[in-house]
């Protein structure tokens, strides 16, 4: 866990040194206009396309370290050329820090800690961004007097006229790379491959329960046996032969809805995928599912692991179970976020599925990976909300994929789901 957040941390610390040291650069792009110290620069073209393909960055972080970046640099040359006098500059720098600061405070509030992030609200929330923190920063610099009709004239034009040319760029480029997938068509084939995971899983457990019936139809039939010996009734003797002739047609049924689901979605039909793409399709059908009744539930991926999965369906039956877990323990929770990190250990893959909820008590922690035990369920019908459940999911990775899983959970804090995967097992198919 702790080489993991290492990594990530280290990785994310890159991003934000490349953004704040190419928008400091692009800064020095740019034209004096309305009053000394005020100036409309190439820079803030760049910075909403940082912030849109770097969602999974914190705002406030990367705002901040452009904020100390950009004019600073700024002021570095202010200095050389001699062009302002000392207090001036000091005052250049501090506004032109006031605004990334602003910009990027205004940024996560109204888009970033939102669950449902869309197309139309970034543009809308990025030229909010972009005009106010101008205001801010003219007026920081007149002393909040000498406004005018043409000074607000001035900052709206600027600010509609950079977001969105960046916003559409960054949207543009976008779906570019999207050109020959149509949406509809890629959403029906992500909820498909949901739909086949959930039931290839089920398939799964269904074989391995044959062997239970047969077990149980076994019994009934020396039951039987050993009833023939005694002095009871004919009635007794032929109940048990009638339970095992019962189970056997039991196990017949059980075996055609194996063998017709087994040719619906047999190993044939599905092409190996990466695992980028199975995290993708798992949250992006787990964030429809829930989009309506948990819009605050923020789900991020930080997958640094290039590899393609053959039993890909399994993979999906396993994240999706424990991402609706920990989107399920944020119930009472504002800003509920649940994050899925991915790691490569050598031999293993490491997988962590954490959220900010309510977290579990010792007692339920001991049972969790029992068979049966659920704390889903309706208050009012008393019926279980089912899906493979955590056994399974354990069973899965243990058998499959040569793992492990284990959890780490505080009452009132959250949960932390950790997996062990073997690299090499899920590269290969997996044997039923």
């Amino acid at each position: 866990m702790f080489r993991q957040n290492r990594f990530i941390m280290h990785e994310r610390y890159q991003r934000i040194l490349i953004a704040a040291t190419c928008i400091a650069l692009a800064s020095q792009v740019n034209f004096q206009t309305y009053t000394p110290g005020f100036i409309l620069t190439l820079s803030v073209f760049l910075l909403p396309v940082f912030l849109y393909f770097n969602a999974d960055l914190n705002p406030l972080q990367l705002t901040a370290a452009i904020a100390f970046a950009s004019p600073v640099f700024r002021g570095l040359l202010l200095f050389i050329g001699q062009d302002a006098s000392v207090g001036k500059i000091l005052q250049f720098i501090a506004t032109d820090m006031v605004f990334y600061l602003s910009y990027g405070v205004l940024y996560y509030f109204l888009y970033w800690r939102h669950g449902q992030r869309n197309n139309s609200s970034f543009l809308l929330t990025i030229i909010i961004c972009d005009y106010v923190s101008n205001l801010l920063e003219v007026s920081l610099l007149t002393g909040f007097t000498d406004y005018s009709y043409r000074l607000f004239q001035i900052l709206f034009v600027a600010a509609l006229v950079r977001s969105l040319c960046s916003g559409l760029f960054a949207i543009l480029y976008h779906y570019f790379t999207l050109m020959l997938r149509d949406e509809n068509h890629e959403r029906r084939y992500y909820h498909f491959i949901w739909i086949s995971s959930s039931i290839k899983s089920e398939v799964y457990f269904m074989q391995k329960n044959i062997t239970e019936i047969e077990n149980i139809m076994k019994n009934a039939y020396l039951l039987n046996q050993d009833l023939q010996e005694l002095a009871i009734g004919q009635k007794q003797k032929a109940m048990a032969l009638d339970i095992a002739r019962d189970v056997h047609e039991v196990k017949k049924d059980y075996q055609n809805v194996i063998r017709g689901l087994g040719d619906s979605f047999s190993d044939e039909q599905n092409e190996a995928m990466p695992l980028a793409d199975i995290l993708r399709v798992t949250t992006d059908y787990i964030r429809e599912s829930i989009k309506t009744k948990k819009q605050s539930v923020v789900i991020d991926v930080h997958n640094h692991v290039d590899l393609v999965i053959p039993s890909h369906y399994y993979v999906v039956s396993i994240l999706s179970n424990l991402i609706f877990n920990g989107v399920d323990a944020l119930d009472h929770t504002t800003n509920g976020r649940v994050r899925v990190t991915v790691v490569d250990d050598g031999s293993d893959i490491l997988v962590d599925v954490s959220d900010n909820g309510s977290g579990m008590d010792d007692q339920t922690l001991g049972m969790i990976f029992q068979p049966g035990f659920t704390t889903k369920f309706n208050e009012t019908t008393g019926n279980v909300y089912r899906g493979i459940g955590l056994s399974h999911v354990k069973i899965i990775v243990e058998e499959q994929f040569g793992g492990n899983i284990t959890v780490d959970s505080t009452l009132g804090k959250g949960t932390v789901f950790h997996l062990t995967l073997n690299k090499q097992k899920l590269m290969q198919e997996v044997t039923a």
